[in-house]
């Protein structure tokens, strides 16, 4: 977009919103004056992403307030609700385990990757595992019940206890066999133990141990033996930090000219019960003031902190961070930066973890911004497309027969898939099997409502900047007579699977890219992705009416391989997951890749 001019922007603090041609917020930002702030966007040196930024935006809107720090506010509730492109990337390693407290009558405990305010939440555990292995523990000693809510109900009526209730891992709520005082008793411990006083338990059962030893009661002293066996494993992934028995949460960041990693180590009672670490990709890395509120507010957002949070690195608005998170927490929270002390040694270690995973993420670097990058780019450069192809759409048909016909649309966009946008389409024009029809009629139903300015789909109504067939010649040239038909200007290309050559429209040979190459590897991706998208729907709709007598039907298989079949996999939906190796064991070869063939389209 044209740089805005200076008298159309507000001269009071405020957030603004760069649009695209859809409307959608691309970035949304906060100033303390809008005017001074706005135009720097437009600088002939502003970095590649800011370029990009306003190259897509055709709009700005404003949103002005009282104060910078109301800007920040409103800056943050935008970004939650709309999730601009461009704005803070929160990018987790992976999804958290936590060890959860439900507010049921008869609350229950479990893991879970979800967080739920209503419930109550220890954790973040490194990974499930260690999250259940220290549940299953706690359970042996404090035993709540871990069961679903469908089993406990199920169990109520019967007013019979499960398994668990015999072996002692449950207390037996559903038939009543627990006083509640007793049964809340047993998750207030659990709470207590995650909370970070596991010290006081092991403790009580270590002086439990030797008294009953000096008495001679060796049974009951080899009993609290191990329940402190259970306590030590409970509490194996919380690592000793401190000496005292301090409570703070300490983060670590790291900076470069991408992105900044950040690692927040939860630390309760002198352990690290848990830790956080996130990738971020602002747009101006620099922008310290701009980013680290936000950091602060997302972290926080769903792990409770400590009543003291050290941060590595000091940013403006503090006072109304600490204010937010004292609010929402319901307890007076502060943040520092300490320079001396156990305190700064405690930050040194969250930096030194901070700079460690930036080692990680710039081994990763190859599959992540910079990869993209540069295969976007090889991408243009090496088959001569008109733009970066920024968004690539990829199709593929697959069918079985003349009553399963599917064709599917697979988008990429920044180099990255979003199956939020992934179509599929049953064909409908015509009869029988033409993969050439099929794709016609795909790329018709799909470009013909980029011409309508009243579509809502947000996957129909962007235009692609690359389209990407699965196959040669044939198909290339029925997907390209649809886009002259239509008059759309968009790059095409084929990808043919045997010696994945790339094909032009009215060029006789084939392009060939580098088996390394970063480009290839894009194309290569986004077709195998049309692949797989077509066929799990083909799948589908080849379920959906088949019966066991429906079997039979396949050629060549017969009574008595169809009942092999069936009493090895008891349903249709598993045995149509079953690979040719699992079908092999139970019929012949032969008979193993027909069934194989007829529920993966080969």
């Amino acid at each position: 977009m044209d740089k805005i001019k200076t008298n159309e922007i507000p001269e009071n603090p405020g957030i603004y919103i760069f649009k695209d041609k859809y409307n959608d917020p691309l970035y949304v930002g906060k100033a303390k004056n809008l005017r001074k702030r706005v135009p720097s966007y437009f600088r002939e040196n502003s970095t590649w992403k800011i370029k990009r930024l306003t190259s897509e935006a055709t709009q700005i809107s404003f949103v002005t307030s009282k104060n910078e720090a109301d800007a920040l506010l409103a800056e943050y509730s935008f970004i939650q609700q709309y999730k601009p492109k461009y704005n803070v990337r929160l990018k987790d390693d992976k999804s958290y385990p936590y060890v959860t407290l439900t507010n049921d009558d008869w609350p229950r405990a479990y893991v879970s990757r979800k967080i739920n305010s209503n419930n109550i939440n220890f954790g973040p555990f490194p990974f499930i595992g260690a999250a259940r292995r220290s549940l299953d523990h706690l359970i042996n000693i404090f035993p709540v019940r871990t069961c679903t809510k469908n089993v406990f109900e199920r169990h109520q009526k019967l007013n019979k206890p499960c398994l668990l209730y015999d072996i002692k891992k449950c207390a037996g709520p559903c038939i009543d066999a627990v006083p509640r005082n007793e049964y809340k008793e047993m998750l207030n411990n659990i709470e207590n133990f995650y909370s970070g006083k596991s010290d006081v338990y092991v403790n009580d059962k270590v002086s439990d141990m030797k008294k009953y030893s000096s008495n001679q009661e060796y049974e009951k002293a080899n009993e609290a033996k191990k329940l402190i066996e259970h306590l030590e494993n409970a509490r194996s992934t919380q690592t000793l930090m401190v000496s005292n028995t301090k409570s703070v949460d300490v983060i670590g960041i790291d900076v470069s000219n991408l992105d900044v990693v950040i690692s927040c180590l939860l630390i309760r009672n002198g352990r690290i019960i848990g830790e956080v670490k996130k990738t971020f990709e602002p747009i101006d890395t620099k922008k310290h003031d701009e980013y680290l509120p936000q950091i602060i507010l997302s972290i926080f957002s769903e792990n409770q902190p400590s009543e003291e949070i050290l941060v590595s690195h000091s940013f403006p608005y503090i006072d109304l961070i600490q204010e937010q998170l004292t609010h929402k927490w319901g307890r007076k929270i502060v943040l520092k930066t300490p320079k001396q002390g156990w305190k700064k040694e405690l930050l040194d270690t969250a930096i030194i973890d901070a700079k460690e995973l930036r080692r990680v993420v710039n081994f990763r670097r190859r599959t992540d911004l910079e990869f993209r990058s540069r295969s976007l780019e090889q991408l243009k450069n090496k088959l001569g497309l008109k733009n970066i192809p920024y968004r690539i759409e990829a199709y593929d048909i697959s069918n079985l027969g003349p009553d399963y016909r599917v064709g599917s649309m697979v988008v990429m966009e920044d180099g990255l898939s979003k199956p939020s946008m992934y179509r599929k389409f049953h064909i409908k024009s015509f009869q029988g099997q033409d993969d050439f029809k099929s794709m016609e009629e795909v790329l018709f139903r799909r470009l013909k409502r980029l011409t309508k300015n009243t579509e809502n789909d947000p996957s129909f109504r962007r235009k692609p900047d690359l389209i990407l067939i699965d196959g040669g010649k044939g198909q290339l040239s029925s997907a390209k007579g649809v886009i002259d038909h239509l008059q759309l200007d968009i790059d095409i290309v084929g990808l043919a699977k045997r010696e994945e050559e790339i094909f032009k429209p009215f060029k006789k040979d084939s392009i060939m890219l580098n088996k390394n190459s970063e480009a290839l590897f894009t194309l290569q991706n986004i077709r195998d992705e049309a692949h797989r998208f077509a066929i799990n729907e083909n799948r589908r709709l080849r379920i959906k009416n088949f019966d066991k007598q429906t079997l039979l039907t396949i050629e060549g298989v017969g009574t008595i391989s169809s009942k092999k079949v069936l009493d090895k996999f008891k349903t249709i939906e598993k045995l149509s997951k079953a690979t040719y190796q699992d079908l092999e064991e139970i019929v012949s070869p032969n008979i193993a890749r027909k069934i194989y063939t007829h529920f993966n389209g080969l």
